[in-house]
């Protein structure tokens, strides 16, 4: 992390993230003078498993991926993590160290806010701290509400999940279909969905075959979201 290298608030995406996004101009103002910038190049790890935990990040540009490696090295993807998004949620809850590990998939820029600056603001500003606490618990429900819907879910349902999440989240309209905006390695398809690499390649490829997206190299463009809805009902 650069050293007093300050994050311009009016320049990052911290008021779009879900927990600064209802803070108005003055109370975001309280976080210009603790949030301080890092630069992170592709493939670059931003913190390990076990790792202790100082503070929390925000993404500010380029893509990050939080996973789990299991003993015998194999890794699962928890997941991507775009512009506005958290990095270090554990603080939230006292966590001492990092149950995940965090790694670039892009050369990325993230604004960094301490524990102890974090809460310093909570304890005197009432207001923000009802705010946050209502941010975080709205994330908390969307992630039961995921973990709830993947886990009814075959390998069919969950590739068409993941398509279709990805498009929303990615996704770019071109006369009638969507591009995903978004490379990912067949690996790392597989990784989010916790199947093998096997399983993901040929999933892939009966969904091209139905017609029902095209693959070219790394990138998926989808031909028919309503059909990809209804593999998921």
């Amino acid at each position: 992390m650069k050293k007093g290298s300050l994050c311009q608030l009016c320049q990052c995406h911290i008021r779009d993230n879900t927990i600064f996004s209802d803070l108005t101009q003055k109370q975001l103002e309280y976080f210009k003078d603790v949030v301080k910038t890092s630069f992170h190049k592709k493939k670059g790890v931003i913190f390990m498993e076990g790792d202790p935990c100082y503070g929390f990040y925000v993404l500010k540009s380029g893509r990050v991926k939080l996973l789990r490696i299991s003993r015998d090295g194999k890794e699962q993807i928890i997941k991507i993590l775009q512009p506005g998004e958290l990095l270090g949620m554990e603080i939230f809850y006292e966590g001492k160290q990092h149950s995940n590990t965090a790694m670039a998939m892009d050369d990325c820029e993230l604004c960094f806010i301490g524990k102890e600056n974090f809460f310093r603001i909570l304890d005197k500003e009432s207001s923000i701290t009802k705010k946050v606490i209502i941010a975080l618990s709205r994330e908390l429900n969307l992630a039961y509400e995921k973990i709830g819907r993947m886990g009814l879910m075959n390998a069919r349902a969950k590739m068409a999940h993941l398509l279709s999440t990805l498009a929303s989240e990615y996704g770019i309209s071109e006369d009638g279909r969507i591009r995903l905006n978004l490379t990912l390695s067949r690996m790392e398809i597989a990784e989010l969905l916790g199947i093998t690499q096997e399983t993901s390649i040929r999933l892939l490829k009966t969904f091209k075959d139905e017609g029902f997206i095209e693959i070219r190299r790394k990138e998926i463009i989808i031909n028919s979201i309503d059909k990809l809805h209804k593999i998921c009902e």
